[in-house]
């Protein structure tokens, strides 16, 4: 008896959470089916990231659990993973100059917000230059709580500038649809009876548990089933099959992890840079858009395309919509993903090299 007395309250509170859990999740499916029937591409990310900022704001304490968010990553890099080819590799090898000059000019955009935030827009030095760099944002927020920096701005300023990249690039592929000269992946219904390719894809992405762990490679939840997806698929040894059901999951997981940051704690705190930090996320867009254009000058992309390649969000949220809005995804993927490995390798190394310059306010 004295057992089961043990466990009653954490079954009372794992069924108050589920409770919690009802309202966000029907909010989002609202959000999501009103994005689909507009056209909006990646519907139930938007939709569910939507929900959960509303209710992240509204005071709720959930948040997604983090196996739970870390299978998504591992979906998604196997979602991503049906659309690769061999090209991804010609890619990266025929326009690896172009792919140094833009991560380099991202860079430089990224750090010239962050420094015009530090001037005139009340931020301290340290959380602007990481608060800035573009891409990884929890790994931004990880870095900055083991060195001691405020990591309620960066969370803030890197979430709020994910939020508005997946809402701006959403709204452009909306305005741009089909495009890209990229095939897209198939998203219709498949056959039930190819249940063994389901379950290998599965098992593909659930490596992602495991991966996680490993230390050495930058995003490995994601990059692992995506690296080992892509391989199988290439090489034409097996097909990746994934059911919409479980397409729809991967976008809401991932929103509703976007989403549910933006908590009233840590929007009360830092109302004061608020209005800042959301005029910064505008002029970061608008000087991604600068670098389209001119990425387009010296590759022959579509808009959709080269707006995706030089958009200063996580790499899973663009490829996701890259692969959603017939964008050229091993373009997208090669600009991000050597971005990414330059932002996590070497981004503590320049955030300490930009903080020596005398052209911070203290």
């Amino acid at each position: 008896m004295t057992p089961l007395l043990n466990e009653l309250p954490d079954r009372l509170g794992g069924m108050r959470r589920l409770r919690g859990w009802l309202p966000i999740l029907a909010l989002a499916a609202v959000f999501s089916y009103l994005l689909v029937l507009v056209g909006f591409p990646a519907a139930t990310l938007l939709g569910s990231m939507f929900a959960g900022i509303a209710f992240g704001v509204g005071g709720t304490q959930l948040s997604v659990p983090k196996p739970i968010y870390t299978l998504a990553q591992g979906f998604a890099g196997v979602f991503i993973a049906r659309s690769l080819t061999p090209s991804i590799l010609v890619d990266v090898a025929a326009h690896w100059p172009m792919l140094i000059v833009m991560t380099v000019l991202t860079l430089f955009c990224a750090f010239f917000v962050g420094w015009v935030l530090n001037r005139w827009g009340g931020v301290p030095k340290m959380p602007a230059i990481l608060g800035s760099l573009p891409g990884m944002s929890g790994a931004m927020v990880i870095i900055a709580h083991e060195r001691g920096i405020d990591g309620r701005v960066v969370a803030l300023m890197q979430y709020t500038r994910l939020a508005s990249v997946i809402a701006a690039v959403s709204l452009m592929t909306h305005f741009l649809p089909n495009i890209g000269a990229g095939a897209a992946a198939e998203t219709a219904v498949i056959g039930w009876s190819d249940w063994l390719s389901v379950l290998i894809s599965g098992l593909i992405a659930a490596s992602a548990l495991v991966a996680a762990r490993f230390r050495f490679l930058p995003a490995a939840a994601m990059l692992f089933p995506m690296i080992v997806g892509a391989v199988l698929e290439a090489s034409g040894t097996f097909h990746i099959v994934l059911l919409d059901p479980v397409i729809a999951l991967i976008f809401a997981v991932i929103g509703l992890e976007v989403g549910l940051k933006f908590t009233r704690a840590s929007l009360s705190q830092l109302a004061r840079m608020i209005p800042a930090i959301l005029i910064s996320c505008v002029a970061l867009l608008v000087l991604g858009g600068l670098l389209a254009l001119l990425l387009r000058l010296v590759m022959t992309v579509d808009p959709l395309t080269a707006l995706l390649a030089t958009a200063p969000g996580s790499t899973e949220t663009v490829a996701i919509v890259a692969v959603a809005g017939h964008a050229e995804v091993s373009v997208v993927l090669a600009f991000q993903t050597v971005r990414m490995f330059v932002v996590v390798l070497f981004g503590p190394m320049i955030m300490e090299k930009l903080a020596r310059l005398p052209i911070w306010r203290s």
